[in-house]
């Protein structure tokens, strides 16, 4: 009965967090409704997280365990660095570098398993699966690391650590949904073409706003820019 209330609450939670991300990417950056529309997708993406990482423990889904771990860590990590004052680090920083290392550490050890069991599988996915989201772990890891050394980000920087944070866990999420669970989605829609328009749309977008940041002058001389994102 537990186990089926929180499977309801993360497919709640998951629907939602899809959605206020997709308003986040269309509105005004700048406006009240974007910052809104952001909190929410912080906290359905923290659910989403928690009851994937019990759900995932109680049936040994080894992949989807660390990736709630990893839905947790990103959100988070990218709040902070809204909240973070430009150019400071505190004991969070440390915290989600560990984490994120042990991450790392348990995908490549998940990927090895499934290398090595019979069928070349570990629940389901490949080692290919498992080495993907810890080289994305890596990339994290290897950027929380430089952030620590240089005591903080600023500017054009710290702008681009909070936009990717928050739109690779809506890219896992929208992925796993649309591409993960497409069996609950109408038979006509369910061809490959149209269920990854919205995973590519997050792509592109995220892409799109990484270049427009980086090059952008405006980013470059104001920091404060960070709330208009």
């Amino acid at each position: 009965m537990a186990t089926l209330l929180l499977l309801i609450i993360h497919t709640i939670a998951g629907s939602i967090a899809i959605l206020s991300g997709f308003a986040a990417l269309s509105l005004r950056k700048s406006s009240n409704g974007h910052r809104t529309v952001g909190n929410i997708f912080v906290l359905t993406i923290l659910f989403l997280g928690f009851t994937g990482i019990y759900i995932a423990y109680s049936r040994a889904i080894m992949l989807s365990f660390v990736n709630g771990i990893f839905l947790c860590y990103f959100v988070s990590t990218a709040w902070m660095t809204v909240k973070r004052k430009a150019g400071t680090i505190g004991r969070f920083e440390w915290f989600a570098f560990l984490v994120v290392v042990a991450i790392v550490g348990m995908l490549v050890n998940f990927g090895l398993e499934a290398s090595k069991s019979p069928e070349g599988k570990l629940n389901g996915f490949g080692p290919q699966t498992f080495y993907f989201f810890a080289f994305i772990a890596f990339i994290a890891a290897a950027l929380d690391l430089k952030m620590i050394l240089n005591r903080g980000v600023e500017g054009n920087h710290r702008i681009i650590r909070h936009l990717w944070r928050m739109c690779f866990p809506l890219f896992m999420s929208t992925a796993a949904f649309f591409l993960g669970q497409a069996k609950l989605l109408p038979e006509p829609v369910r061809q490959i073409e149209y269920l990854a328009i919205p995973v590519v749309i997050v792509l592109l977008s995220m892409a799109y706003w990484v270049i427009r940041v980086l090059y952008s002058k405006t980013y470059k001389i104001n920091d404060s820019a960070i709330t208009s994102i």
